[in-house]
């Protein structure tokens, strides 16, 4: 007989299985759920912190009701059961009030140690905060207390209310339970409008990198123009450094990638910047009360937001070698693949397949630079870490740092595996794009859609954060420029227009001495700002994957802000520049490489019709510059 088998009935004598079926569908469907649940890194280490908090309520619990122990020891006891409820101990009669504000003030200040553990990875911070209160509330007159106890014991139930509902909190299905991928139909791509690219620099767009270049090529030691803050979260100096580049490198490859003069010259000096022990100083603290470890050196251990960021500075600026000096004395010396080899062994044997920025957080966004980094390199170098990398990276990135809405959380605890959730507001998801872009397009396009969607259907007051996390001054600044860089990328330019626009009327351009800059915006909005003028479609892609300089004919030296470079292209065996005076009308002289030795090249120009490379393949030529000056270098057959 064919087709589906009869089900086998249960007799009706056998009640025991009847009975049990339920109970087994459920337990079944709770492992099933439970395996699910426990692939990501994050909920085993979410998983522990609630054991050991379960086992630290359990000892001091039966602690205090051993008669064998000093009631003296008790408010310490209860105090290590949560934050400040030490003192909660002399909650007897007329000083409840008392005790509960003085249970309130350590409960404080145990929340400001955690910030002060997420600002600065301090991971020693919240555990003297607590114990320091449990210790302090053992000397009640100190605090105008009496040694009274209180005669209650609801005190000692705050520690298993918030364990438990810690606990049902971590078992319900939540938005951090990994990431559900929406079907290509609901990701429909992105239009991309036809864009029209213009070949050269603008003078208003020449304008405003010039605050770029300004700050990038004056003394290396001096920092005249950027700001300072800290050196801990997002206004730290460095990172205006690692974003000038990357805007200076991508304005390179666009508009003048035969003009090594100017741009060479600040990838060169915002990498000496880069490797000032000023930029790097931070991380002996940070390793210290974060990791416990005794070791300054920024490059070796974690800290991706010190290397990670600096290969990718290193990839696309053209360098090859990472000083880290103080007072022009070098320190330690690290060649780019070195720098490589660190990060993949780390990437391999980390539990998360992230890593940290700070000592055990990680953001995805700090990993999606550095894996643009690693992608930049096997550019330059001809490796290929990232086709080795890529499969489990992308796979952790959506495990471990990706909601089921599919929604990137802002940074997560590698200790605890706790997401905190985050200001910021849609530049959180919007900028990561930019990255994830030169990594995985489908990945990033899917992304997009969903913050397209959030613009489109929301109101951007609220969705942009009105802090520029540039310098923490009070404007959308930063969160207007990174978008509009995203958006571009993107293929977005609905979304990188109003972005910019917007930009403008809060934080309108001002021009002084012939540089644009806008006074209330952080430099570090200012490259973003330039990142997405400069940027177009895949651009930021292109550049991350190939990083490499064009070689033949090129400008290598020009007085500068004397002579501004509009465009610098190699076409054939010739040379097509366009040059604008800086200053007025000016004569510089200017020296071009990378030509045929000893060959006679035409320069177009009248005065000067011709000029001839020496043995080097150099050539010197003294040029009237009177507004927009075309020159055009062809050899002579």
């Amino acid at each position: 007989m064919t087709g589906t088998p009869a089900r086998r009935a249960i007799p009706a004598d056998d009640s025991s299985k009847r009975d049990a079926a339920p109970f087994l569908r459920y337990y079944s469907m709770m492992q099933s759920y439970f395996q699910y649940r426990m692939r990501a890194r994050y909920r085993q280490r979410q998983a522990n912190a609630l054991l050991v908090y379960a086992f630290l309520l359990t000892v001091t619990g039966a602690l205090a009701m051993d008669s064998k122990v000093s009631p003296a020891v008790r408010p310490v006891l209860l105090g290590m059961t949560f934050p400040g409820a030490g003192f909660l101990h002399w909650a007897s009669a007329n000083q409840v009030m008392l005790a509960s504000v003085l249970c309130g003030v350590g409960l404080s200040l145990f929340l400001v140690a955690l910030l002060l553990w997420f600002a600065t990875g301090n991971v020693i911070a919240p555990v003297l905060a607590w114990t320091g209160a449990a210790l302090l509330a053992n000397a009640p007159a100190r605090f105008g207390l009496t040694a009274t106890p209180s005669d209650t014991a609801l005190p000692w139930l705050i520690g298993p209310a918030v364990l438990m509902a810690c606990l049902f909190a971590w078992l319900i299905p939540g938005k951090q339970a990994g990431c559900t991928k929406p079907s290509a139909a609901r990701c429909p791509a992105i239009t991309r409008e036809p864009i029209a690219i213009p070949d050269e620099l603008s003078p208003e767009m020449m304008r405003r990198i010039r605050l770029l270049l300004d700050r990038a090529l004056q003394p290396t030691r001096r920092f005249d123009g950027f700001e300072w803050r800290d050196q801990f979260q997002t206004a730290a100096v460095r990172y205006q450094v690692n974003f000038m580049a990357y805007t200076l490198a991508l304005a390179q490859r666009r508009y003048a990638p035969a003009a090594s003069c100017h741009f060479a010259e600040a990838q060169q000096h915002l990498l000496t910047k880069i490797g000032d022990r000023r930029m790097w100083g931070y991380w002996r603290l940070e390793n210290t009360w974060g990791n416990l470890r005794f070791d300054g050196d920024p490059v070796r251990h974690q800290n991706i937001m010190y290397s990670g960021f600096t290969a990718l500075q290193m990839a696309v600026g053209g360098a090859s070698r990472l000083e880290l000096h103080h007072r022009g004395k070098v320190q330690l010396s690290y060649g780019l693949d070195q720098i490589m080899a660190l990060l993949d062994r780390q990437y391999r044997t980390s539990p998360y397949g992230l890593l940290a920025c700070e000592p055990n957080w990680i953001y995805p966004l700090c990993n999606l630079i550095t894996m643009a980094g690693v992608t930049a390199v096997d550019g330059r170098l001809g490796t290929d870490r990232w086709q080795q990398l890529a499969e489990p990276f992308l796979a952790s990135l959506d495990r471990e740092a990706t909601r089921r809405d599919g929604s990137f959380i802002a940074f997560r605890s590698a200790l605890t595996g706790i997401a905190p959730p985050a200001p910021g507001g849609i530049v959180m998801q919007a900028f990561p794009c930019l990255f994830l872009n030169a990594l995985s397009p489908e990945r990033a396009q899917e992304h997009w859609w969903r913050v397209r969607k959030r613009l489109d259907h929301g109101s951007w007051q609220r969705l942009f954060w009105p802090v520029d996390v540039g310098n923490y001054g009070f404007s959308r600044a930063s969160s207007y420029a990174a978008t509009a860089a995203a958006a571009v990328e993107m293929g977005d330019t609905a979304i990188a227009g109003e972005c910019l626009r917007r930009l403008e009327i809060e934080c309108p351009s001002r021009e002084v001495d012939g540089v644009i800059h806008r006074e209330r915006a952080s430099l570090w909005a200012h490259a973003l700002e330039m990142l997405a003028r400069s940027g177009a479609p895949d651009g930021f892609r292109q550049l991350v994957e190939r990083p490499a300089h064009e070689h033949g004919p090129r400008l290598i030296s020009a007085p500068y802000p004397d002579v501004l470079v509009a465009r610098a292209m190699c076409e054939g065996r010739g040379l097509k520049l366009v040059l604008h005076p800086g200053h007025g009308t000016s004569r510089p002289l200017l020296e071009f490489g990378g030509l045929i030795p000893d060959r006679h090249y035409r320069t177009g120009i009248d005065d000067q019709p011709f000029l001839k490379a020496d043995a080097g393949g150099r050539a010197l030529l003294r040029l009237q510059l009177v507004g927009r000056t075309s020159l055009s270098l062809e050899p002579v057959v």
